[in-house]
């Protein structure tokens, strides 16, 4: 099971990659695997300064709060957040209201501006936007 949430993540964030090209095309991304295999983050650069992390969950890690800290220190240290949850375990409105209780903590523990986005996407790598 784990393996094919690897892959199925590797997937996702090819997908999300490919739009991401499309948008900005002299960005250059990387792709980091949590230790687990089930969750990743795609790095996104530009001019070889990181600009904005990608947290691509799972059906296993998305809406867990153990992984909240990972969003915060990331908002704070870079000002820019990202968050895709599978729609098969969270709608567009249950993954928006989890997306804004992240952004309440984030205010909260962080005078700097933060830019965030949330997404859904399914299970052929179509990501939607939340909010």
């Amino acid at each position: 099971m784990r393996q094919q949430t690897k892959v199925f993540l590797e997937m996702a964030a090819k997908k999300r990659t490919e739009h991401i090209m499309k948008e900005t095309p002299d960005a250059e991304t990387r792709l980091a695997m949590d230790d687990s295999g089930l969750r990743c983050a795609l790095q996104v650069f530009s001019n070889g300064e990181l600009t904005r992390l990608e947290f691509i969950e799972s059906e296993s890690t998305a809406g867990q709060a153990r992984y909240f800290d990972d969003y915060f220190d990331v908002a704070s240290s870079i000002g820019t957040l990202v968050v895709h949850f599978p729609v098969s375990k969270y709608s567009r409105d249950m993954a928006s209201a989890v997306y804004q209780s992240i952004m309440g903590e984030v205010r909260k523990r962080t005078d700097r501006e933060v830019s965030f986005q949330g997404f859904v996407y399914d299970d052929v790598g179509n990501f939607k936007k939340v909010g």
